[in-house]
């Protein structure tokens, strides 16, 4: 498949990101957000419309000034593909430019084999009508990483493991591939679609069959040496904690009655009223609220995103049950030290690493 290659400047890049994170901006409104020139607004935006990614509408008057075109995202222009993979599912969806999904489906197979999915994705890319505006494809696969595109995830995906994935994805696709661990796609989802986008420093937490995080810092991804930033279920093993991830949950439940056939079935059919559900909030709140001062106090960033594939209604509750323990304690000269928001995630807790993942790509090919 032949890839679709843009060479845009870093100008236009920062244009065409704010841009396509309000939908559409006036030229004006374009120089004050982006904190360019006139000049090199014009430029840039010349520069978009030549590529086919944005294009000129009304113009509207501010102030003074002479009218300024209105520039709006061209969400035809270019395409993304997103895999996720996980132990028990893998999902692929069809991203474009301004950020809604396009297709979606779930390819997960029996034994979560590597050519088993990939063939599936290769016929659900196959299938898009506007395929050659596909500029490449993002992985999110559940392990670390123990060298660039190389993961080591749990033992229910061998297949996956201590391989090359992007060279594979794009041998498979002839697509060119980014690979990521869970969290972090998830977090470069939810900073470019979801709670993140007014935060350019946040903690995203991922709820999963896992535990993990990703760290965005002014607008960027920490990795970290490895790519492991984040990778912080270890951190309750030292601290003699339970990790409050779904799997312990779908335990809970059990116990009290509640049979989920696994954490896929959990998320869809969850019911806050299940029996169980109080009873695991009541040992876990505790383990979620240290980590909560943990990441407050070592990052200083402006929230923390409590997502996943956690139940929303359930990670509200969390965040709910939540209180800083300073507040409880005297300022200091009438002053305390500049609140972390803890906050829910927005997107769906199934499409949430695909999104991300297809965010990747857009990301680095169009907007980083």
């Amino acid at each position: 498949m032949a890839r679709k290659d843009y060479r845009l400047t870093p100008r236009a890049r920062r244009v065409l990101a704010l841009v396509r994170r309000n939908g559409s901006m006036s030229r004006s409104h374009l120089i004050r957000g982006t904190g360019l020139s006139g000049t090199a607004v014009f430029r840039a935006t010349e520069e978009l419309e030549a590529a086919g990614l944005l294009r000129s509408g009304e113009t509207v008057v501010h102030g003074r000034g002479q009218p300024s075109a209105t520039m709006h995202i061209v969400a035809d222009a270019a395409f993304s593909v997103g895999l996720s993979v996980m132990t028990d599912r893998a999902d692929v969806v069809l991203l474009d430019l301004a950020g809604v999904v396009r297709a979606r489906r779930d390819v997960s197979a029996l034994g979560m084999t590597r050519a088993t999915i990939l063939a599936a994705v290769a016929t659900f890319i196959a299938e898009q009508p506007l395929r050659d505006r596909i500029v490449g494809i993002g992985l999110a696969v559940a392990g670390f990483f123990t060298a660039a595109n190389v993961s080591n995830p749990a033992a229910e995906l061998d297949d996956w493991a201590l391989v090359d994935l992007a060279e594979a994805l794009e041998r498979s696709l002839g697509l060119s591939a980014v690979v990521e661990n869970i969290a972090n796609a998830a977090a470069i989802g939810e900073r470019l679609l979801g709670a993140g986008v007014d935060h350019a420093s946040f903690c995203y937490v991922n709820v999963a069959a896992g535990f993990g995080a990703g760290v965005i810092d002014d607008g960027q991804l920490m990795r970290g040496r490895h790519g492991n930033a984040g990778e912080i279920a270890g951190l309750f093993h030292f601290a003699d904690r339970t990790t409050p991830n779904l799997a312990d949950l779908c335990d809970t439940l059990a116990r009290h009655g509640v049979a989920c056939t696994g954490i896929s079935d959990l998320v869809t059919r969850f019911d806050p009223a299940w029996p169980g559900v109080d009873a695991w909030l009541t040992a876990r709140q505790s383990s979620f609220a240290w980590l909560f001062q943990m990441l407050r106090y070592t990052l200083d960033c402006d929230a923390i995103i409590l997502g996943g594939r956690l139940p929303r209604p359930l990670a509200q509750r969390i965040v709910d049950d939540m209180v800083w323990p300073e507040l409880s304690l005297p300022s200091r000269r009438g002053v305390r030290a500049p609140p972390t928001r803890l906050m829910v995630a927005t997107l769906d807790p199934e499409l949430s690493a695909p999104l991300g993942a297809a965010s990747l790509i857009l990301h680095r090919a169009l907007f980083d």
